[in-house]
C-alpha cells in the first residue's frame, strides 16, 4: 500500500512539474569582477532570482562583439541574451574582455592570445563559484556574437592540447564547455578576408599579418582546431549579413560533421548583422530563433527532451503575455510619466501595470529648471529641440544647458559657439555648425544634477533610459521637468 502511494505521488508529481513548467524572475548583478587585480574589464551577472530548493543551474557564458576592438558587454544584444536565458533557468555571465583599442595596442602590443584567455577565465569563474550561484559545473555553455560569436566557436572546440589555456598559479579549472552557440561569427580566422587582405582588426588581434606567423593565426581560427571530442555547436547567420558571410558558418559545418560532432545551422532570410535573441534591430525575428536557442541548451545542458523544452517556451509566451511590463529585455526608453517612489524603487506606469527601476552603476539623473540666456556660454555642451529652417538654421523651441551627459540619440546635441551676436552649434561628432534662432518664445532651461534621493513620489519624469532585464529596470538617465 505504502508502495503504491509512494509512486502514486511521485507520479503525480512528475506531471504536474511537466504540466507547469517554472518560469523564473531575473536577477541582475552588475560591474563585477572576475580577472586578476588591476584588469579594468567586468561582467555582468544574469540568474534566476527565486529558485526552488536544491535548484542547479547550468552556467553560460555570453561574449559580446565589435570587431575585437569596440563593443560592450551590456548593450541591447546581451542584455536580450542574459535576460532571456536568466528567465528560463540559466546562471548568464556576460564578460568584457582584452579590445585591441589603440590605448591597448600601445601598450601591449597585440591581444593574442590574451582575448581567449579572458574568455576561458570566465568559464573558470563560473565554476569556481559554483556553489555561491547555484550553478552546475558540469553544465557550462557559451554564446557569442560576431567578434564574441568567433570567441564562443574556438571556447567549444579549443582544448588544453590548442596551446591557448590561461596560465594558473594555483589549481587548474577546467575551461571546456559543453554546449556552444555561435550568432554570426567569423570560424576562418585565418582564412578570413576583408575585401583582398585579412581585416586590420584581426591583425590588430594577432600583431601581425597571416604570412608572418600562420600557427598563430590557425590557433585563433575554430575551423583549425575541431576534433571529434568537441562541443555541440548552433550556428545562426543572416543571408543579407554584409559584414560576416554565412560562408563562414558552412565552412565550420563542414568540419564539425567531418569529424562527427553534433551540430545545428541555421539561415535567416531577409536579415543582417547584430541581431539578438528576438530583434533585428527594430524588426521582429521569427519566434523559432529565441525556441531553437532555448531547445538547444534544454538538451544539452539540462538533459531535455524536445517535447519538455517546448513546453517550458509556450509557458514562457504564456507569462509574457500576462506580464507585459516583465517582458522586455535590452535597452528600453520610456518618455513622460509622474514616479512613485516604493520599497523596491521607482515605479512607472508602463503598459497599464507597474514598471519598477533601480539606479544602475553609471546612473546620471538631472531636472530641469527655467533658465534665462544667461546660461548659454560659449564652449558650453546644449541639446537643442526645434524645427530646421529652408536655410539650414535651427528655429529652436527649447534649449538645455550645460548638458553633462549625451544619450546618445539626441539630433541636436553639441557645444555652444558664439559669433557676432549670433549663437551656433557644433555638432560633437561631425563637427557641423548649424546657426541657431533664438526668439522668445524659445524655452531655456538649466539642467541641475541630481541625486535619487531628492526625487518624491509624483516628480515628473520627461524621458528615462533604462537597461531592462525583464522584471527590473536598471536606470542609466532620468531627466526630470519637477
Amino acid at each position: 500500500m505504502l508502495k503504491s502511494l509512494f509512486f502514486s505521488f511521485i507520479f503525480s508529481f512528475c506531471c504536474v512539474s511537466a504540466a507547469n513548467p517554472v518560469i523564473y524572475r531575473v536577477g541582475i548583478r552588475t560591474n563585477l569582477e572576475f580577472l586578476e587585480k588591476g584588469r579594468p574589464e567586468r561582467l555582468d551577472l544574469y540568474y534566476p532570482a527565486d529558485p526552488r530548493p536544491g535548484d542547479k543551474f547550468p552556467g553560460i557564458v555570453i561574449i559580446h562583439g565589435g570587431s575585437w576592438c569596440g563593443g560592450i558587454r551590456n548593450a541591447d544584444r546581451e542584455i536580450n541574451i542574459g535576460s532571456n536565458l536568466a528567465r528560463m533557468g540559466y546562471v548568464c555571465i556576460s564578460i568584457d574582455y582584452r579590445l585591441a583599442t589603440a590605448a591597448n595596442l600601445k601598450k601591449y602590443g597585440r591581444t593574442f592570445p590574451t582575448v581567449i584567455h579572458d574568455c576561458k577565465k570566465a568559464v573558470q569563474w563560473l565554476r569556481k563559484n559554483a556553489d555561491k550561484l547555484n550553478v552546475d559545473a558540469s553544465k557550462i555553455g557559451a554564446l557569442g556574437c560576431s567578434a564574441g560569436g568567433h570567441l564562443a566557436a574556438l571556447l567549444g572546440v579549443a582544448g588544453p592540447d590548442a596551446g591557448l589555456e590561461p596560465e594558473s598559479s594555483g589549481k587548474k579549472i577546467d575551461t571546456s564547455i559543453q554546449a556552444c552557440v555561435n550568432f554570426y561569427g567569423v570560424t576562418d580566422f585565418a582564412g578570413f578576408k576583408s575585401k583582398s587582405a585579412a581585416s586590420k582588426y584581426q591583425c590588430n588581434v594577432m600583431g601581425s599579418l597571416p604570412t608572418e606567423k600562420p600557427e598563430e593565426w590557425k590557433r585563433m581560427s575554430p575551423v583549425e582546431q575541431v576534433n571529434a571530442k568537441d562541443a555541440p555547436m548552433l550556428q545562426i547567420y543572416a543571408s543579407n549579413d554584409k559584414l560576416v558571410h554565412y560562408r563562414q558558418a558552412e565552412i565550420m559545418k563542414k568540419e564539425l560533421d567531418r569529424h562527427g560532432v553534433y551540430n545545428e545551422y541555421i539561415l535567416l532570410d531577409g536579415f543582417g548583422h547584430q541581431f539578438n535573441l528576438q530583434r533585428w534591430f527594430k524588426m521582429k525575428l521569427p519566434k523559432f530563433v529565441r525556441q531553437r536557442v532555448f531547445a538547444f541548451y534544454d538538451r544539452f545542458l539540462k538533459n531535455m527532451s524536445a517535447k519538455e523544452s517546448a513546453r517550458r517556451f509556450a509557458a514562457l509566451e504564456n507569462y509574457e503575455k500576462n506580464h507585459p511590463e516583465a517582458s522586455h529585455y535590452g535597452i528600453l526608453s520610456l518618455f513622460s510619466g509622474k514616479i512613485e517612489k516604493t520599497e523596491q524603487g521607482i515605479a512607472l506606469d508602463f503598459r497599464g501595470r507597474k514598471k519598477f527601476f533601480e539606479p544602475s552603476f553609471d546612473m546620471h539623473l538631472e531636472k530641469l529648471v527655467p533658465a534665462s540666456t544667461a546660461v548659454l556660454r560659449e564652449g558650453v555642451k546644449v541639446r537643442v529641440y526645434g524645427s530646421k529652417r529652408a536655410d539650414g538654421s535651427l528655429e529652436c523651441t527649447e534649449i538645455h544647458s550645460p548638458v553633462p551627459y549625451s544619450r546618445g540619440i539626441e539630433k541636436y546635441y553639441g557645444i555652444l559657439r558664439k559669433k557676432d551676436n549670433s549663437w551656433l552649434l557644433e555638432n560633437v561628432k561631425s563637427k557641423k555648425v548649424t546657426n541657431l534662432i533664438i526668439t522668445d518664445k524659445t524655452k531655456i532651461y538649466f539642467c541641475k544634477p541630481i541625486k535619487l534621493s531628492e526625487l518624491k513620489s509624483g516628480s515628473r519624469i520627461a524621458v528615462m533610459h533604462s537597461r531592462d532585464y525583464g522584471d527590473i529596470g536598471k536606470i542609466v538617465y532620468g531627466l526630470f521637468t519637477e
